[in-house]
């Protein structure tokens, strides 16, 4: 790459949010916190991952607001989103049917582009078999699978009664959904897939690599990008990997 090529590089990654407008919506007896950038293109929705809240997308939201409409949010419980008000396990149909609720108050009209990092990726499955008219594509980032072999069972430690342990305590089910939704629409799909999980995961990276394949097989339309190097928060490591995938499912 020149270093014309990365000075420009840089200031893509750098670019300012615009039109940054910020709102809370009551949406299922909760209150999310929703963040708006950009004026035009179509909608990109951003799903993150386990415990996450929007700030997990603040190398990426900046530039794809440049030529979409990119919608943040925070689950419920997370972020600047009102406390959970049921201490029950949170479950992928749950999830999928707020979002829906939401982006119909935001007012950013379907079909959008979805992105999901890992848990927040299983979501999103759920979303597009459930809604599959309103999805234009998605990006999926190291997606956590409906298909979980007995050797990936989780490795953190969670504090009871928060919303990232009931996002957890919910993950057998939200599994279950999403493997007795309905098809997966036939839509651009980008699956991108971590090479460095760290020491404890070294020796699982194949399994890791065979089952995001798997994902990328969902739709007739979808394709396969190993982020070389890229640890499991691949928008952190690799901005411009997932800034191009959201760019060219946008322009088509």
């Amino acid at each position: 790459m020149s270093a014309l090529n990365v000075a420009l590089l840089g200031l893509v990654l750098a670019a300012p949010p615009v039109a940054a407008a910020e709102a809370l919506y009551s949406v299922d007896g909760q209150n999310l916190h929703v963040q708006t950038l950009g004026r035009a293109g179509p909608g990109v929705v951003f799903e993150s991952g386990l415990g996450a809240d929007s700030h997990a997308w603040d190398k990426v939201a900046g530039p794809i607001s440049g030529f979409g409409q990119v919608i943040l949010y925070d689950r419920a419980g997370l972020g600047q989103s009102q406390p959970l008000q049921a201490a029950d396990p949170v479950t992928a149909e749950t999830v999928a049917t707020r979002l829906h609720a939401l982006l119909d108050a935001v007012g950013v009209p379907p079909p959008w582009v979805l992105v999901g990092h890992s848990l927040g990726g299983l979501y999103l499955q759920m979303f597009a078999r459930t809604y599959p008219a309103d999805v234009a594509g998605l990006v999926l980032l190291d997606s956590t699978i409906a298909e979980e072999p007995p050797e990936l069972d989780p490795l953190w430690q969670m504090e009871p009664g928060t919303a990232e342990y009931l996002e957890g305590a919910g993950m057998p089910e939200s599994s279950r959904q999403v493997r007795t939704a309905g098809p997966f629409p036939d839509v651009p799909l980008t699956v991108m897939a971590a090479t460095d999980h760290g020491t404890d995961l070294h020796a699982l990276e194949p399994v890791l690599l065979r089952f995001q394949a798997r994902l990328a097989e969902m739709s007739p339309q979808g394709r396969l990008v190993i982020a070389e190097g890229s640890g499991h928060q691949i928008q952190d490591d690799r901005p411009d990997l997932v800034i191009d995938a959201v760019r060219e499912i946008a322009e088509r």
